[in-house]
Protein backbone atom coordinates (compact mmCIF):
# COMPACT_ATOMS: atom_id res chain seq x y z
CA UNK A 1 0.00 0.00 0.00
CA UNK A 2 2.94 2.12 1.31
CA UNK A 3 4.28 1.39 -2.48
CA UNK A 4 1.29 2.60 -4.13
CA UNK A 5 0.62 5.42 -2.54
CA UNK A 6 5.11 6.63 -3.89
CA UNK A 7 4.16 5.04 -6.75
CA UNK A 8 1.21 7.39 -7.48
CA UNK A 9 3.36 10.29 -6.06
CA UNK A 10 6.04 9.64 -8.29
CA UNK A 11 3.33 9.78 -11.25
CA UNK A 12 2.22 13.15 -10.43
CA UNK A 13 4.92 14.75 -9.78
CA UNK A 14 6.58 13.19 -13.15
CA UNK A 15 3.34 14.51 -15.04
CA UNK A 16 3.48 17.90 -13.07
CA UNK A 17 6.63 18.41 -14.62
CA UNK A 18 6.11 17.06 -17.98
CA UNK A 19 3.02 19.92 -18.35
CA UNK A 20 4.96 22.22 -17.07
CA UNK A 21 7.66 21.88 -19.71
CA UNK A 22 4.59 21.58 -22.26
CA UNK A 23 3.81 25.12 -21.26
CA UNK A 24 7.28 26.31 -21.82
CA UNK A 25 7.74 24.75 -25.42
CA UNK A 26 3.57 25.94 -26.23
CA UNK A 27 4.96 29.41 -25.09
CA UNK A 28 8.48 29.27 -26.97
CA UNK A 29 6.23 28.44 -29.96
CA UNK A 30 4.38 31.06 -29.47
CA UNK A 31 7.06 33.41 -29.12
CA UNK A 32 8.54 32.67 -32.02
CA UNK A 33 5.82 33.38 -34.10
CA UNK A 34 5.32 36.57 -32.56
CA UNK A 35 2.58 35.96 -30.28
CA UNK A 36 3.80 37.46 -26.95
CA UNK A 37 0.60 37.94 -25.57
CA UNK A 38 -0.49 34.55 -25.93
CA UNK A 39 3.07 33.11 -24.70
CA UNK A 40 2.79 35.57 -21.76
CA UNK A 41 -0.42 33.35 -20.97
CA UNK A 42 1.02 30.09 -20.90
CA UNK A 43 4.22 31.49 -18.86
CA UNK A 44 2.48 33.41 -16.58
CA UNK A 45 1.17 30.71 -14.44
CA UNK A 46 4.08 28.67 -14.39
CA UNK A 47 6.22 31.80 -13.82
CA UNK A 48 3.75 32.16 -10.52
CA UNK A 49 4.52 29.07 -9.35
CA UNK A 50 7.82 29.58 -9.87
CA UNK A 51 9.04 27.66 -12.86
CA UNK A 52 12.88 29.60 -12.95
CA UNK A 53 12.84 29.70 -17.25
CA UNK A 54 9.21 30.74 -17.00
CA UNK A 55 10.35 33.68 -15.20
CA UNK A 56 13.17 34.41 -16.99
CA UNK A 57 10.95 34.79 -20.00
CA UNK A 58 8.49 36.67 -18.67
CA UNK A 59 11.53 39.09 -17.53
CA UNK A 60 12.09 39.36 -21.26
CA UNK A 61 8.67 40.08 -22.07
CA UNK A 62 8.61 42.98 -19.84
CA UNK A 63 12.73 44.18 -20.65
CA UNK A 64 11.24 44.36 -24.01
CA UNK A 65 7.74 45.50 -24.07
CA UNK A 66 6.61 42.60 -26.44
CA UNK A 67 2.77 42.47 -27.50
CA UNK A 68 1.10 43.98 -25.00
CA UNK A 69 3.42 43.41 -21.39
CA UNK A 70 4.73 47.25 -21.27
CA UNK A 71 8.28 47.91 -21.42
CA UNK A 72 9.63 48.10 -17.51
CA UNK A 73 13.01 47.17 -16.05
CA UNK A 74 11.72 47.21 -12.77
CA UNK A 75 9.35 44.47 -13.48
CA UNK A 76 12.07 42.48 -16.14
CA UNK A 77 14.60 42.80 -12.84
CA UNK A 78 11.88 40.60 -10.36
CA UNK A 79 11.48 38.54 -12.99
CA UNK A 80 15.11 37.49 -13.51
CA UNK A 81 15.48 37.83 -9.70
CA UNK A 82 13.24 35.33 -8.93
CA UNK A 83 14.79 33.20 -11.66
CA UNK A 84 18.44 33.77 -10.75
CA UNK A 85 17.76 33.24 -7.22
CA UNK A 86 17.03 29.96 -8.25
CA UNK A 87 20.29 29.05 -9.64
CA UNK A 88 19.55 29.71 -13.20
CA UNK A 89 22.85 31.17 -14.82
CA UNK A 90 21.52 33.09 -17.74
CA UNK A 91 18.49 34.58 -15.75
CA UNK A 92 21.57 35.69 -13.62
CA UNK A 93 23.11 37.49 -16.97
CA UNK A 94 19.82 39.17 -17.72
CA UNK A 95 19.53 40.21 -14.55
CA UNK A 96 22.82 42.15 -14.26
CA UNK A 97 22.10 43.51 -17.68
CA UNK A 98 18.94 45.17 -16.49
CA UNK A 99 20.47 46.34 -13.27
CA UNK A 100 23.49 48.15 -15.19
CA UNK A 101 20.82 49.44 -17.09
CA UNK A 102 19.39 50.54 -14.50
CA UNK A 103 22.30 52.19 -12.93
CA UNK A 104 23.03 49.34 -10.36
CA UNK A 105 26.59 48.57 -11.14
CA UNK A 106 27.71 47.16 -8.17
CA UNK A 107 24.90 44.21 -7.59
CA UNK A 108 25.38 43.58 -11.62
CA UNK A 109 28.67 42.98 -11.38
CA UNK A 110 28.15 40.23 -8.70
CA UNK A 111 25.61 38.78 -10.56
CA UNK A 112 27.97 38.59 -13.73
CA UNK A 113 30.43 37.50 -10.92
CA UNK A 114 28.70 34.35 -10.19
CA UNK A 115 27.55 33.65 -13.41
CA UNK A 116 31.12 33.63 -14.82
CA UNK A 117 31.92 31.22 -11.85
CA UNK A 118 29.50 28.40 -13.21
CA UNK A 119 31.65 29.15 -16.87
CA UNK A 120 28.60 31.49 -18.90
CA UNK A 121 30.06 32.91 -21.35
CA UNK A 122 28.23 35.99 -21.96
CA UNK A 123 29.23 37.03 -18.34
CA UNK A 124 32.83 36.54 -18.99
CA UNK A 125 33.15 38.90 -21.74
CA UNK A 126 30.80 41.24 -20.49
CA UNK A 127 33.71 41.19 -17.03
CA UNK A 128 36.60 41.63 -19.44
CA UNK A 129 34.34 44.76 -21.02
CA UNK A 130 34.13 46.36 -17.47
CA UNK A 131 37.78 45.48 -17.09
CA UNK A 132 37.08 43.09 -14.36
CA UNK A 133 39.17 39.98 -13.34
CA UNK A 134 37.06 37.11 -14.62
CA UNK A 135 36.90 34.39 -11.82
CA UNK A 136 38.11 31.34 -12.45
CA UNK A 137 34.85 28.62 -14.03
CA UNK A 138 34.75 26.39 -10.63
CA UNK A 139 31.45 25.98 -9.40
CA UNK A 140 30.29 23.32 -11.92
CA UNK A 141 33.22 20.95 -10.95
CA UNK A 142 32.73 21.18 -7.25
CA UNK A 143 29.14 20.45 -7.85
CA UNK A 144 30.04 17.34 -9.21
CA UNK A 145 32.58 16.43 -7.23
CA UNK A 146 29.78 17.22 -4.09
CA UNK A 147 27.75 14.93 -5.44
CA UNK A 148 30.06 11.99 -6.00
CA UNK A 149 31.38 12.12 -2.34
CA UNK A 150 27.40 12.23 -1.64
CA UNK A 151 27.13 8.74 -3.60
CA UNK A 152 24.60 10.58 -6.01
CA UNK A 153 24.20 10.73 -9.19
CA UNK A 154 25.60 13.55 -11.15
CA UNK A 155 22.27 15.97 -11.78
CA UNK A 156 22.39 18.44 -14.85
CA UNK A 157 23.42 21.98 -13.47
CA UNK A 158 21.42 25.02 -14.13
CA UNK A 159 24.18 26.19 -16.78
CA UNK A 160 23.47 22.82 -18.21
CA UNK A 161 20.12 24.46 -19.53
CA UNK A 162 20.88 25.93 -22.83
CA UNK A 163 19.06 28.68 -23.66
CA UNK A 164 15.66 29.93 -22.09
CA UNK A 165 12.68 29.05 -24.24
CA UNK A 166 11.98 31.84 -26.19
CA UNK A 167 13.51 35.03 -25.08
CA UNK A 168 17.17 35.90 -27.03
CA UNK A 169 18.67 39.32 -26.74
CA UNK A 170 17.72 41.94 -29.84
Amino acid sequence: MIGSKISQVVVWVLLAALLAACGTDQGALNYEQGRYDQAAAEWRPLADDGNYIAQHNMGGLSRYGLGSTPENLDDAADWFYASAIQGYVPAMVSLAEVQTELGFDDPAETWLFLAARWGNVEAIEHLKQKGVPVPEADLYGKQITLERLQGRGVSRPMIGVTQPLGITDH
